[in-house]
């Protein structure tokens, strides 16, 4: 794996730009996907060395994670028809929910993989 630089994790709080587009362009939304960058953290402990094991623990986080990522994306989908008729706000909370649980995920199998290699 390779190791981050002491910037990388400097692109997560890119994830704030997304706040001043709330009241504006839905695009500017998926600003909040940056908060992904966050799993650098948990990529970055796990070092350099990439064996058998290590791959057999990120295919089980990433297929847990992920697979909750897109239940997550599912039921907020279901939520948001529930919650409103107005496809502008509908276009909104459907970016918003997609970008979140983006990050989510993507943090969330980095954190699992690092607690299934680290047998915590």
């Amino acid at each position: 794996m390779k190791k981050s630089n002491k910037f990388s994790l400097l692109f997560a709080f890119f994830g704030f730009l997304g706040i001043k587009h709330i009241n504006s362009d839905p695009l500017g939304l998926l600003w909040f996907a940056f908060f992904a960058e966050f799993s650098h953290i948990w990529w970055s402990k796990l070092g350099d060395y990439e064996d058998e094991r290590l791959i057999a623990n990120k295919r089980r986080a990433g297929n847990i994670a992920l697979s909750i990522g897109l239940v997550i994306v599912f039921l907020s989908t279901f939520a948001i028809r529930l919650y409103t008729v107005d496809l502008l706000e509908i276009y909104k909370l459907q970016i918003l929910s997609i970008a979140l649980s983006f990050a989510f995920a993507m943090n969330l199998w980095a954190f699992l993989t690092y607690k299934f290699d680290t047998g915590n």
